[in-house]
């Protein structure tokens, strides 16, 4: 009996020895595995695999049905402020098909190819191919109101508009040109996929260089923001969804990068959950402040220094600028009618919560006038020749409005027009303030936020 015992505590303490063997093992594993972990963080070299991330979820988003919608983009001329033209000339790299054809009331091009009606010059030739690089041009005297031209690029390719220049060269457009013969001119218009157009809208709306997270953000939104666009042009007879101009979203001004491509084609299909979708440059970092209504408070938040790297950097979130009061009394006189030689007074008459300037008041020659709205205030205060001076130091010249309406002023001297009184003006944030700021946007994408994170905290 004795005997046994012995045995049976040998057996014990070789498993004791094996499990402790075990339990080395595993956790000299476990480290190698963490140290491995640690590897891909730092970004060398590792064959460890992991699953990506699951996308976050959101009732602020879906996913549109159409897999290959079409829009319709109305092509301004050089200073995007003309929608007609007298003489248009395209070309294509590899080539393109000029089709002749009428349109009807609802603006829907059909090929004059067969059928009654045609004019004398459709029926010598309504189709035609040409070349590589080869030139068409077609002027207003050409065409007769209702008729139309429809340009196909070959190979996928694209047509160059060399009667245009975008940022210096002549802007080339994926899918196919449409020329209308309309009253008074020729309307050039481009036909494209939905996410081909995106390519061309994040590019020229912001940087290349912002964050992944800002451009896919802002992909979401200007996806739905041409989806809405096309809901409201059902019922009009309209040949186009939409400008290329900053009256909608500035399209093609820029090529398309690899980033932006990857922006649109990681959110492809997402839209807002919204009816209105907005966004501009740079905020006053005012947002989601309801509390800067009343004129004392919002001086006092505006006289605060940013902190520095806010809005990505952007020299735009603080500014000044001066404008003479000649000038004010000038554009009273320009649009109020109202001569007068000095202005008495000038001042905000109410503000939005967050600070926005929505009605300016002031009494010139002892009457008094309103001006009503962001962008009528903008428009009427837009600096001239002093410029606007930027948070960085620098100046800002050639703008046709105030950067923005949250600002405060005030008048300097005595409000003649002969002396060099003027109109002080202290502000902050570029645009119209509402929805999404980008420079916003790329610098919560910088701190870490994901795209969902930034549209939520925007809409």
């Amino acid at each position: 009996m004795k005997h046994k015992k012995v045995i049976g505590h040998l057996v014990t303490a070789v498993e004791v020895v094996l499990l402790v063997g075990m339990l080395l093992l595993s956790f000299y594993l476990l480290i190698q595995y963490m140290e491995e972990g640690e590897q891909a963080v730092s970004g060398t070299a590792i064959s460890v695999e992991t699953e990506p991330p699951e996308e976050e979820e959101s009732d602020l988003v879906q996913s549109i049905v159409e897999d290959s919608l079409l829009i319709r983009v109305r092509i301004l001329d050089d200073a995007f402020e003309k929608d007609l033209f007298q003489r248009i000339t395209v070309t294509a790299a590899e080539g393109f098909t000029a089709e002749w054809g009428m349109y009807d009331n609802a603006y829907n091009f059909e090929s004059s190819r067969g059928g009654e009606g045609e004019s004398e010059k459709n029926e010598i030739a309504s189709v035609i191919t040409y070349e590589e690089d080869e030139i068409y041009t077609v002027t207003s005297e050409e065409l007769s109101v209702g008729e139309a031209l429809r340009f196909v690029p070959g190979d996928s390719g694209a047509m160059t508009v060399t009667s245009l220049m975008r940022a210096e060269k002549s802007p080339e457009y994926k899918g196919e040109l449409y020329i209308y013969r309309l009253e008074d001119g020729l309307a050039l218009v481009n036909v494209l996929e939905l996410e081909e157009y995106l390519y061309a809208v994040v590019s020229s709306e912001m940087p290349s260089y912002f964050p992944t997270e800002a451009l896919k953000a802002q992909a979401v939104c200007a996806r739905t923001y041409v989806i809405l666009c096309i809901e409201n042009q059902k019922n009009e007879n309209s040949i186009a969804d939409l400008d290329d101009s900053v009256r909608f979203q500035v399209y093609n001004n820029r090529e398309a990068t690899e980033a932006t491509r990857k922006a649109v084609d990681a959110t492809r299909k997402m839209i807002l959950t919204r009816d209105e979708v907005l966004y501009y440059s740079t905020s006053c970092l005012s947002e989601h402040r309801e509390d800067l209504g009343e004129e004392t408070a919002f001086r006092s938040f505006l006289s605060e220094i940013p902190d520095e790297g806010a809005e990505y950097g952007s020299a735009w979130v603080r500014w000044e600028t001066e404008i003479p009061v000649s000038r004010i009394l000038e554009r009273l006189a320009d649009t109020c009618e109202l001569q007068a030689e000095t202005l008495e007074e000038i001042s905000v008459e109410f503000r939005s919560g967050n600070g926005q300037v929505l009605l300016l008041r002031m009494t010139a020659g002892g009457e008094t006038v309103e001006i009503e709205g962001e962008y009528a205030i903008r428009q009427f205060l837009f600096p001239t020749e002093t410029g606007v001076k930027l948070m960085d130091g620098t100046t800002a010249s050639g703008l046709l409005l105030l950067p923005s309406a949250f600002f405060w002023l005030e008048l300097e001297g005595n409000g003649e027009a002969g002396g060099d009184d003027t109109v002080h003006i202290y502000g902050g944030g570029y645009g119209h303030g509402n929805g999404m700021s980008q420079y916003g946007a790329a610098q919560m994408a910088a701190e870490g936020a994901s795209y969902l994170e930034i549209l939520e905290y925007y809409y």
